[in-house]
């Protein structure tokens, strides 16, 4: 080894090392990680509107103005949170600030929707009027995730009423959005998910001002205000959180108590269908943190879990669509990228078993792949982050599962690289998008794409790039690349130390 190499294999194993403690330190005595969301313009405009429509805490609304004006400076703004920190402020729409020109280049199979629920925010916000050519009859909420059903139900009433339409209304969408309000006994917010229950009390609001299921909602949801006054996406995110953290912390050689801690906290979160949702008290499940939980349980200890990961297997394999694919929450709906390449992650191990199974999703993931090399972003901002996962998915499937298909794994592999050496900067990070500014996070993805594949020795400044941008106390800070409701970020900070961590994971053992 070259003095170059050496130094730099040093410099490595002690920025893992203090990250990888850094990261211990935010397990909970439950073992697992139940760090807040940071606040959001979304839910603090939603909440600002709702108190002022129930003229209730005015103290409270001048805390959520002022968060306003202080989000309006961050770094890290996106332009539909700006967007919808104007109108909650009284600022006009002008030029190109409207929902069209900000999803201009949102292409996914739920972009429609999407923008309904967009000009319907800004119309609750009093922006825009009501949209008249939407027919609210027409706008059907069964058959989703329980939080799009809801928030579809709520759309629906708002824009019957907003249109002058209240006829429209079905004594059946009234009482599915009043036992949906009441119904669930976990947590204090609706499947701990502010914007939709902000929403579908505010459509309560439309015919029963002053329902003391609107009190209860805000004062509930009030209790979890972040101490900037503002209001977050979501209050927690464990699941997701745990299983990542702690297959990233496993990877890099943290205490083994610690891994069996975390593991045995995931496994009391399972649900009785052999699914995972995102975190504490949330009913829906969905196949992306079945498969983190499972890929987590079988790096710690395949045996001692084999029963909770044979009940997620079972559910996972009754998720796979006809087209090969794997969709988020429910089976039928369209599939995607990244949680098919989780599948096949969650599934190589028992890959003698599902040899035909693995053989469709690739073949999914080839016909999903773009020119570039890169494939729709889904959960996440940043395209990188779906290059990493398709990378691991193809490297850990074992060849003789893969030879039908074994040229399609080539190509998929041939064109990640390529986008991979065409989208890092001269920094030697990636940001977003190709093009785009260099974060860490981003570029986290992108190395533990690099650690699997035998590029050109120019991408190994990824590292250097990442070492640069260590705090002091071994963590890291980036700007957020999580999505939802797509396309609008969210940020629970830690993700950074997590892809971080789990990037150097993947250098040591590749």
């Amino acid at each position: 080894m070259n003095t170059a190499r050496y130094a730099k294999e040093a410099l490595i194993e002690q920025s893992t090392y203090d990250l990888r403690e850094h990261l211990s330190d935010h397990v909970s005595d439950s073992g697992g990680i139940q760090e807040r969301c940071n606040s959001r313009a979304l839910e603090s405009a939603l909440m600002l509107r709702l108190l002022q429509q129930e003229n209730m805490y005015p103290q409270v609304q001048t805390t959520i103005i002022r968060f306003l004006h202080a989000r309006y400076n961050a770094p890290d703004l996106s332009k539909i949170e700006q967007l919808l920190i104007d109108v909650s402020l009284g600022k006009p729409i002008t030029g190109d600030a409207s929902i069209s020109v900000m999803l201009a280049d949102f292409r996914h199979f739920t972009s429609s929707r999407k923008r309904l629920m967009f000009e319907t925010y800004l119309a609750v916000l009093e922006a825009v009027p009501y949209n008249t050519t939407i027919d609210p009859s027409l706008l059907e909420y069964h058959g989703y995730a329980s939080w799009v059903g809801l928030t579809l139900c709520a759309i629906k009433i708002l824009n019957a009423y907003g249109q002058g339409r209240a006829e429209l209304v079905t004594s059946e969408d009234k009482a599915f959005l009043i036992e949906q309000l009441t119904g669930s006994t976990f947590r204090e917010v609706w499947e701990c998910h502010f914007s939709c229950h902000l929403l579908a009390l505010l459509a309560l609001h439309k015919w029963t001002p002053g329902h003391p299921v609107i009190r209860n909602g805000i004062n509930n949801m009030l209790r979890h205000s972040n101490p900037d006054g503002g209001l977050p996406f979501i209050p927690d995110m464990t699941v997701f959180l745990t299983t990542l953290a702690g297959t990233a912390l496993a990877k890099t050689g943290a205490r083994p108590a610690l891994l069996q801690q975390m593991a045995d906290y995931i496994t009391l979160l399972q649900t009785h269908k052999g699914g995972w949702p995102y975190t504490e008290g949330v009913q829906q499940t969905d196949v992306d943190d079945t498969c983190c939980a499972v890929e987590f349980l079988r790096i710690v200890d395949a045996q001692r879990y084999a029963e909770p990961i044979a009940a997620a297997t079972n559910f996972l394999i009754n998720m796979v669509n006809t087209d090969g694919g794997f969709p988020t929450y429910q089976h039928g709906h369209p599939s995607e990228v990244t949680m098919t390449a989780n599948a096949i992650i969650a599934l190589a191990p028992d890959g003698e078993r599902y040899a035909k199974l693995l053989q469709a999703a690739i073949t999914f993931l080839y016909q999903q792949q773009q020119l570039d090399g890169s494939f729709e972003r889904s959960w996440s901002l940043s395209e990188t982050y779906a290059i990493a996962r398709v990378t691991s998915a193809l490297k850990q499937v074992p060849p003789r599962y893969v030879e039908p298909v074994q040229t399609y794994v080539d190509h998929l592999l041939e064109k990640l690289l390529h986008y991979l050496v065409n989208a890092q900067h001269a920094d030697g990070g990636w940001g977003h998008k190709a093009g785009g500014p260099s974060d860490v996070i981003s570029t986290a993805h992108a190395m533990t794409a690099v650690a699997q594949l035998n590029g050109p020795v120019e991408l190994q400044q990824g590292w250097h790039y990442l070492l640069q941008h260590q705090d002091a106390n071994g963590g890291f800070r980036s700007i957020p690349d999580q999505a939802a409701p797509r396309p609008i970020p969210y940020d629970f900070p830690v993700l950074a130390d997590i892809f971080v961590l789990n990037a150097f994971g993947m250098y040591q053992s590749n």
